[in-house]
């Protein structure tokens, strides 16, 4: 599932338990790109915040709360579901490029490697000039 709001775009894919994008985790990603909007007057560019959460039970065939794992920043937003935070970081970015980034390397699956349920990105919206601005830069000089 994709979508975009006013400061970021989103995509969500779907949850191996639910054969569906996860209700919870599109409420998650969506409340830490808000967040993540409302800090950066505040916040250095490289500003970065992780941790882990559990997930509301949001179907019948979900187990009774979901662990995830997630890394926000000014640049990217990601959230790993069905992991805990013992999983590798690096082994979850790399199956999160596969899935997201068209550009990324061939992700080749590992032994013993922790794979999600399901995954959630935002990246920020380019900020588009206001029209004053816009208006000002085509006046002829």
């Amino acid at each position: 599932m994709n979508w975009t709001d006013t400061t970021h775009s989103y995509s969500v894919s779907s949850c191996r338990h639910l054969g569906r994008p996860c209700p919870a985790v599109e409420r998650m990603i969506a409340r830490l790109g808000m967040a993540l909007d409302q800090a950066r007057p505040s916040t250095t560019d490289d500003f970065e915040i992780t941790g882990t959460c559990l997930l509301e039970r949001c179907d019948a065939r979900c187990a009774s709360r979901c662990s995830a794992r997630f890394v926000a920043s000014h640049t990217r937003i990601r959230i790993f579901t069905g992991v805990g935070e013992d999983a590798s970081l690096s082994g979850l970015d790399q199956f999160a490029d596969a899935i997201f980034d068209p550009a990324a390397s061939p992700f080749v699956p590992k032994r013993n490697q922790t794979y999600p349920s399901g995954l959630a990105q935002a990246l920020p919206r380019r900020s588009l000039p206001s029209q004053p601005k816009a208006q000002a830069a085509l006046a002829p000089a």
